[in-house]
């Protein structure tokens, strides 16, 4: 089994997100497979569940040494395949507004775009799309007058045609589990 991973500039993921996978700096030097075997799947399901877990007890239970654990898990940290983060539940913080923001974009100004939305600190994902809409832009943000402020901000970035934000009301799952890590 492979686990394909994109090698990013310098800093991968940056201090504690929200909800979402940390914001990733926009270009790809190229793709990496690391490939990964039942030892290092176990490793990663282990985490997966308690990022906080001791080396001893992931090695107890996979039946390995706790410098087995360590050595894989520096491993995959270096080849930037694993962070272990504190995801925070921003509605339990005073942030009671999460949206969801599509942009439309005229080419030349994408990266520009981009690069303006990952600097904002109520953007909690920014990524590019194929189809209907160029960039898809996750928001957490204190109350509706907030958004609007946010919202307002995105339309008058340059080379922005159009964009449709939808409310989240009440999320249903939660994961971000690699999902072979379980086979």
């Amino acid at each position: 089994m492979r686990f394909t991973h994109r090698v990013i500039n310098s800093d991968i993921f940056g201090g504690i997100r929200y909800f979402t996978p940390a914001r990733c700096v926009r270009s790809v030097i190229m793709t990496v497979h690391i490939p990964l075997d039942a030892t290092d799947q176990a490793i990663l399901r282990a985490l997966q569940a308690d990022g906080r877990r001791s080396y001893r007890d992931i090695a107890r239970a996979i039946g390995v040494s706790e410098g087995t654990v360590r050595g894989r898990t520096r491993k995959l940290e270096h080849l930037g395949a694993l962070r272990i983060l504190a995801f925070v539940d921003p509605m339990r913080l005073g942030n009671s507004v999460l949206a969801l923001m599509l942009l439309r974009i005229e080419a030349a100004h994408v990266e520009a775009v981009i690069a303006a939305l990952t600097e904002w600190t109520e953007t909690t994902y920014v990524s590019t799309l194929a189809g209907r809409a160029d960039v898809y832009v996750q928001i957490i943000c204190a109350d509706a007058e907030a958004l609007g402020t946010i919202l307002t901000r995105a339309r008058s970035l340059r080379g922005v045609i159009e964009t449709e934000t939808m409310l989240e009301l009440e999320v249903h799952k939660f994961t971000y589990s690699h999902a072979n890590a379980g086979s």
